[in-house]
C-alpha cells in the first residue's frame, strides 16, 4: 500500500516538485520513498509497507530498465501468477509484486490486468514507445486523480492535494456545490476543479505523445444468472467468501479486522477466525448515545468467536473532530460516517496496520432496505400526495421524530420516474430545497441529470438498475473515499473480500429471489451469517455507522455551524442564499431537525476554508 504521484510530457515534474508532491501525501506511505526521474518523465511513491517488505521497493523496473512502475494497493493473487509466467519460462527477478506486474506486463501487455485479483492504482511507463498507462482496479478501491496541461502533460496522483501542486491555475467546478449538497460526494470522473479528473473504475488511461484515451477493461455482468439449488448457492458463496478472507490474510505487519457485530463484518471475521492460527484483532467503537452505539453487539460476536476484542467508547469534541477531518479531506464530501470511520482507524492503528472489513455486502448482496421501497413507493405513486397531507395533519405528536417525518415526508411526493425516486431517496437535500438554498448562480441540475441517465442506461429489471447505480455511483463515489481517506489518513490499510472479484460476480449473477425473500433483505448473505454464529447475535435493524449528527449541530458544533455558515466569509462566497442558511440554522436550533441540509453546507464551507482560501 502506498501513495503515488508522477507526470509524463514536456513539464513532467522533477525532483523538486515530486518531492514536495510525495511529502503532501506521506500519510499513505511513512515506510519509504522512492522516485524515478528521466527525460520528460517523472514517478514516486511513498510507500507502506505491508507484503515482501524487503523486495517491494519502489520504483520498480524490468532488466533492461525499460518498464518503469509506481503502484497502490495489493495483489493478492500474486504468487500464483508468479507460478504461472515461471511456468511459461519468465524468470522472476525476487519475490515481490512489483515484479510479477513488470513480468505479466512484458508478457500479455496490457490485457495482464484481467489475471489481476486486488486493489491497486497502478502507472506503467514504458520506455520503448515513451507511453504511460494508469490502471484502476476494478470496483475503485484504490483512487486516482489526473490533470493534463494544456501542453500534453499528464500528471496523476493518488490524491488531488499532490496534484494541486503541480496544478496551480485550476479553477472551481461550481456544479460540484450541488451535486455535493445533493448526494453528499463527487462522482468519476469529476473533481471539484475543472481541470482534475478521476481514471474511473475498471479502466485503463494511456498517453502517448500528448494524447490520452481511456478504456474499460471489465463490466458487471447482469445479464448471466446462476440457475442452481437454493442451498448449492449457499454453499458456493460461503467458499467464495472463505476463500476472499483468505487471500487477504497475506501480511508481513499487524492484520486484524473492523468489527460492528453486523452481517457482513461478523462473516468477515469469522472466517479469519477460522483461518488463522492466532486470535483475530477486532476492533470497534461506539458512542455514549444508545442510537449510535453497536459496540456492545459486536462485543456479543467478538466473545462468540473468540477473538481479542478491543472496544472503545467515545465523548469526542466534535468540533475538532471535524476540523481534522476537513483537512484531510482534500475534495468535499458530506457523508458523515466519515467520523466514526476515521475514529475507528485511528483507534485500530494503535496496533494494527491492516484490517479487513465488511464494506461491499450491501451493494453485491442487495442488502439496502431501498431496494424493497423504491419499487413500492414509484407504484404507490398516484396516493402520495394524500399521504403527505395526512402526514402534515398527524404532525409530530403522532410520529415522534422530527427527522422522520422530514425522511418520510420527502418521499411522500409523486416521481417522474424509477430513476427519480432512486434519486431522491439517495439525496440528502431535495431538488427543490437546492432551488432555494443555493445562490441561482450556483444552482445545477447536472448531477441529477447524469444519476437518473446511468440510471436508466442498458436493459435491466428495476432491482438490477438499483444494484447497477450503487456500484457505478454510491460505492466508488461514497463508501469507498470514505475508507480509503479515513484508514489512509492514518496510515493503515483496509481490505474488503466482498468486493472480491470472484464474489461481486458471483453475487451479482445470484437470482433476485436469492437475495430478497419476502422482506428480508441480503437474504443469502445473512444465511452465510447464520451458519457461523447464532442468529440471535445478528438477527436486529440494520443501525449504519453513524453518528448523533443532528445533536452535535444543536449542541456541542452550535458554535462552529453558526459561525462557519453566517460568517462574512461564507456570505461573500456566493455559494448560498445567506437568509436562507440562517433560517435553516434557526430552524434546527429550535428544535427540528435540518442537519441533512446544514451538514453538507458546513462540510462544503470547511472544504473552501482549507483548500480554496
Amino acid at each position: 500500500m502506498c501513495g503515488i504521484t508522477g507526470g509524463i510530457g514536456l513539464s513532467a515534474p522533477q525532483h523538486s516538485l515530486l518531492d514536495a508532491q510525495l511529502k503532501s501525501i506521506e500519510h499513505r506511505g511513512p515506510d519509504d520513498t522512492g522516485k524515478y526521474v528521466n527525460n520528460g518523465i517523472g514517478i514516486g511513491m511513498c510507500r507502506l509497507a505491508i507484503v515482501e517488505i524487503a523486495a517491494g521497493k519502489q520504483p520498480a523496473t524490468d532488466a533492461l530498465e525499460q518498464i518503469h512502475v509506481v503502484w497502490n494497493g495489493e495483489i493478492y493473487n500474486y504468487r500464483e501468477l508468479r507460478t504461472e509466467l515461471e511456468a511459461r519460462g519468465v524468470h522472476c527477478r525476487d519475490s515481490s509484486e512489483s515484479e510479477v506486474v513488470i513480468n505479466l506486463y512484458l508478457e500479455y501487455g496490457l490485457q495482464f490486468i484481467n489475471k489481476l485479483n486486488g486493489m491497486f492504482a497502478i502507472a506503467i511507463h514504458d520506455e520503448r514507445d515513451r507511453s504511460l498507462h494508469l490502471i484502476r482496479d476494478r470496483v475503485g478501491k484504490k483512487p486516482l486523480w489526473i490533470s493534463q496541461l494544456s501542453d500534453g502533460t499528464l500528471f496523476f496522483a493518488s490524491e488531488v492535494r499532490a496534484l494541486m501542486l503541480a496544478c496551480p491555475d485550476r479553477t472551481l467546478r461550481t456544479d460540484m456545490i450541488a451535486e455535493v449538497m445533493q448526494y453528499g460526494y463527487i462522482n468519476s470522473p469529476n473533481s471539484a476543479f475543472n481541470e482534475i479528473h478521476q481514471v474511473p473504475p475498471a479502466s485503463v488511461t494511456s498517453w502517448r505523445d500528448g494524447k490520452t484515451t481511456t478504456a474499460t477493461y471489465w463490466s458487471v455482468d447482469f445479464e448471466t444468472k446462476i440457475t442452481i439449488p437454493y442451498g448449492e448457492a449457499l454453499e458456493t458463496t460461503k467458499e467464495l467468501i472463505e476463500a476472499a478472507v483468505s487471500r487477504r490474510l497475506i501480511s508481513e505487519r499487524p492484520l486484524g479486522s473492523f468489527l460492528s457485530g453486523g452481517y457482513d463484518s461478523t462473516v468477515v471475521t469469522a472466517y479469519m477466525a477460522k483461518l488463522m492460527e492466532e486470535k483475530v484483532q477486532t476492533y470497534s467503537i461506539g458512542f455514549h448515545s444508545e442510537a449510535f452505539n453497536e459496540a456492545h453487539h459486536a462485543k456479543q460476536v467478538a466473545n462468540y468467536l473468540g477473538t481479542n476484542h478491543h472496544e472503545e467508547i467515545l465523548s469526542p469534541d466534535p468540533a475538532l473532530i471535524i476540523e481534522k477531518i476537513s483537512q484531510v479531506l482534500d475534495q468535499p464530501f458530506a457523508d458523515s460516517s466519515i467520523v466514526p470511520t476515521y475514529l475507528l482507524a485511528k483507534f485500530a492503528r494503535e496496533n494494527l496496520i491492516v484490517a479487513l472489513g465488511g464494506d461491499g455486502g450491501d451493494e453485491v448482496f442487495g442488502g439496502y432496505d431501498r431496494y424493497l421501497a423504491t419499487p413500492i413507493l414509484q407504484k404507490l405513486n398516484p396516493f402520495l400526495g394524500l399521504a403527505r397531507t395526512g402526514l402534515k395533519f398527524a404532525g409530530r405528536e403522532s410520529i415522534g421524530n422530527s427527522r422522520k417525518i422530514n425522511r418520510v415526508s420527502s418521499q411522500l411526493s409523486p416521481k417522474k420516474s424509477l430513476a427519480s425516486r432512486y434519486s431522491s431517496i439517495l439525496s440528502l437535500t431535495q431538488p427543490n430545497e437546492l432551488v432555494t438554498l443555493l445562490d441561482s448562480n450556483i444552482y445545477s441540475d447536472k448531477a441529477e441529470v447524469a444519476f437518473v441517465n446511468l440510471f436508466e442506461a442498458g436493459d435491466l429489471t428495476s432491482f438490477n438498475r438499483m444494484i447497477s447505480s450503487d456500484l457505478a455511483a454510491y460505492l466508488p463515489g461514497d463508501l469507498l473515499v470514505k475508507v480509503d481517506i479515513a484508514t489512509m489518513a492514518n496510515s493503515l490499510e483496509l481490505r474488503s473480500p466482498l468486493l472480491d472479484v470472484n464474489v461481486v460476480e458471483w453475487g451479482v449473477s445470484l437470482p433476485q429471489k436469492y437475495k430478497i425473500k419476502g422482506f428480508e433483505t441480503k437474504h443469502i448473505l445473512k444465511d452465510v451469517a447464520r451458519s457461523l454464529v447464532p442468529a440471535e447475535l445478528i438477527d436486529r435493524p440494520k443501525m449504519g455507522f453513524g453518528i448523533p449528527r443532528a445533536e452535535w449541530l444543536r449542541t456541542r458544533m452550535r458554535e462552529m455551524v453558526v459561525d462557519t455558515l453566517t460568517d462574512t466569509t461564507a456570505t461573500q462566497r456566493g455559494w448560498f442564499n445567506a437568509a436562507e442558511v440562517r433560517k435553516v440554522v434557526n430552524i434546527h436550533m429550535a428544535g427540528e431537525d435540518k442537519d441533512n441540509l446544514l451538514w453538507p453546507m458546513l462540510m462544503l464551507e470547511l472544504w473552501a476554508r482549507s483548500w480554496l482560501d
